[in-house]
């Protein structure tokens, strides 16, 4: 942020000192309003430990609150959703949704919103807590549904509605179905239709080294090198609805970091600690890639770019677009460090988390 200060004029003095200062403010303030990144269009001023962006503008996030039962400390997360005009709704208050005593957790892993931006998925991790510091923890690990307005959509069959062990779980585009994935990695991908509890593992039992959805288009693409009859490792597409496979490009070096761009034409992911390579299912013979050292990278709308946060995933780090075909780094948001960020589905807003207290800032993407 540009600082704020006032410079005066003496006659005959520090005119040409004044003019070279108000050059350079003024080529400042150019460059960040270029980037469409020198005023936040939205700011949340909570302690927002997780969120997600809709394609419709809305957000949805957690705000923890430490408890206490007697001697034990534990931790309830309310959700929240804010509105693309910055209006902001509890949806969920964590105190009446997971009641104590008995002493519990009720903690939010992470987000993600259905195609239709009318539901999301909390995963989430609940512990029973106990003043005897030997007594093994009821913990769950868990995937909640919910409507827009925080109401839970149970898991017909399910004894609390979650649905259990599950790991990234996303709605399809139908509304009705959710996909996630189980048993660790290499993972299985699993169907369930809240509805009947019905729940299918798809794909005859193959097992995925990497899995990244596409739920808009009801379909994932997978690195897999057991559904090739040669046994290579290859970029696999996947209809989620209809059980079909398709083969993209065969993959020789996977890092890790999988993401799909707004359209779904191309794929990105590191195929080693400092390399990007993105296929793009047209032409996907074509060699595209990009040295942009280790991060995590987010497609930006145009598709020729990515915004990565360099540094291990984990850690903070600053935020720096790499194109794809000309291997530019343009940083922005004057080379801060963030906790997080993500881009809005369509690539048209930014969400970026705060380090410390995790205030959300809401930044259009120009």
């Amino acid at each position: 942020m540009r600082q704020r200060g006032t410079v005066r004029e003496r006659a005959g003095k520090n005119k040409f000192l004044f003019a070279a200062l108000l050059a350079a403010a003024s080529l400042g303030a150019a460059v960040a309003a270029g980037q469409g990144f020198e005023k936040p269009a939205i700011h949340i001023e909570d302690d927002c430990a997780e969120f997600a962006a809709a394609a419709d503008g809305k957000i949805v996030y957690s705000v923890p609150h430490q408890k206490h039962v007697k001697k034990i400390e534990y931790r309830h997360d309310d959700i929240w959703v804010a509105e693309p005009n910055g209006s902001r709704k509890r949806v969920l208050d964590a105190d009446k949704f997971a009641p104590a005593p008995p002493a519990n957790n009720f903690v939010v892993d992470s987000f993600s919103w259905s195609p239709d931006s009318k539901r999301f998925v909390a995963e989430i991790h609940t512990e029973t807590l106990s003043e005897d510091p030997e007594a093994p923890p009821n913990a769950i690990k868990a995937a909640a549904l919910f409507d827009q307005d925080g109401n839970l959509i149970r898991v017909a069959g399910s004894k609390d509605g979650y649905i259990d062990n599950a790991t990234s779980a996303t709605w399809l585009a139908d509304g009705q179905t959710v996909v996630y994935l189980a048993n660790g990695g290499p993972w299985d991908i699993m169907r369930v239709r809240p509805s009947d509890g019905q729940t299918t593992r798809l794909y005859d039992g193959h097992s995925f080294e990497a899995v990244a959805w596409d739920a808009a288009r009801n379909q994932a693409f997978v690195i897999s090198d057991d559904l090739s009859v040669t046994r290579r490792r290859f970029l696999v597409r996947l209809d989620l609805v209809n059980e079909t496979i398709g083969e993209v490009a065969r993959v020789d070096r996977f890092e890790g970091s999988m993401s799909v761009s707004p359209s779904a034409r191309k794929i990105g992911f590191f195929e080693d600690g400092d390399t990007i390579r993105v296929i793009d299912t047209a032409t996907p013979g074509k060699l595209i890639e990009v040295h942009a050292g280790l991060g995590r990278f987010e497609w930006g709308a145009g598709e020729n770019r990515v915004l990565l946060k360099r540094g291990p995933p984990e850690k903070s780090g600053d935020l720096v677009w790499v194109g794809i075909y000309d291997g530019n780094f343009t940083p922005i948001l004057h080379g801060l460090d963030f906790h997080d960020f993500q881009i809005e589905p369509n690539g048209r807003f930014l969400v970026v988390s705060q380090v410390g207290r995790r205030e959300l800032m809401v930044y259009p993407i120009g």
